[in-house]
């Protein structure tokens, strides 16, 4: 009898463990997918600034856009492959699927349409792949750590690279130019006063919870270089007639403050792993 109930508790805690194993396993495959949906974001975000650069005036961003083009075709992969391993994700597949068609279409005939119309056309599929982002996040962990850190990632962090990204993009675009029309002033606006509310956000998040990874310098350096940036943008570049920067200067300081943002990203992201 005691054999038997040995033989038992020994199955058990295999069992135990098998289930573990495979939560952990789960796990990791949607947390691929999660991330490989971000780099998309990244890179479709950098795709929609240059291509605006380029359409109004950079000619040397017109090379970048295919280099970024080509970093799309790179994820794509990577998110289908991420899907062929997840249980029950057709869901997700389609609406992944629906979003890289429109993308793809948009990439062949982008340097035909108005600059405004591509710009907010990009806009659009960053939000569709946020929205589906978030969509696996609240269906696929239960955990409420690790939900709790997603959620800022994918609703916080991501966002405030997207603000950023959108006044690097438009904003290029206006210096390339030289002035700033009157319809991309209350946009550019817009775009300061989400940068200032999601870095808000993403701080406080960080007063609150400590990582190794990043100290109060490195943190006052991130939020240093945002202010910055938008500051910059706010006295040199919206509602200006007249604008004497550089556009590809401009661009990459904020390539470099959205840099800055993913370094947050990873540090809570490594952690989930």
């Amino acid at each position: 009898m005691k054999y038997l109930v040995a033989f038992i508790l020994l199955m058990s805690q295999l069992m135990a463990f098998s289930l573990f194993d495979n939560t952990k396993e789960i796990n990791q495959q949607n947390l691929a997918l999660v991330h490989d949906i971000k780099n998309i974001i990244i890179t479709t975000q950098k795709t929609r600034g240059l291509t605006n650069s380029y359409m109004n005036g950079n000619v040397v961003a017109q090379l970048l856009v295919y280099n970024q083009r080509e970093q799309m075709v790179k994820y794509i992969k990577a998110i289908d492959n991420d899907l062929s391993e997840i249980e029950n994700s057709k869901s997700f597949s389609r609406e992944a699927d629906a979003i890289v068609k429109s993308v793809k279409k948009l990439n062949k005939r982008a340097f035909k349409m108005a600059s405004g119309e591509v710009f907010a056309t990009y806009t659009r599929y960053i939000e569709q792949w946020l929205a589906l982002n978030a969509k696996i996040i609240d269906t696929q962990f239960k955990d409420p750590k690790i939900h709790s850190a997603l959620v800022l990632l994918n609703g916080t962090v991501l966002p405030l690279t997207e603000n950023i990204g959108k006044m690097r993009g438009m904003g290029s675009g206006i210096v390339a130019r030289g002035t700033c029309k009157d319809i991309e002033t209350p946009k550019m606006q817009s775009f300061a006063s989400e940068i200032v509310r999601y870095r808000g956000e993403m701080m406080g998040y960080l007063e609150k919870h400590s990582y190794a990874a990043l100290t109060n310098n490195d943190l006052q350096t991130i939020s240093k270089n945002i202010e910055n940036y938008t500051e910059l943008t706010t006295s040199k570049v919206i509602g200006q007639e007249k604008i004497d920067l550089d556009a590809n200067k401009f661009f990459d300081q904020g390539t470099g403050c959205i840099k800055d943002v993913l370094k947050v990203y990873k540090v809570v992201a490594d952690t989930l792993d």
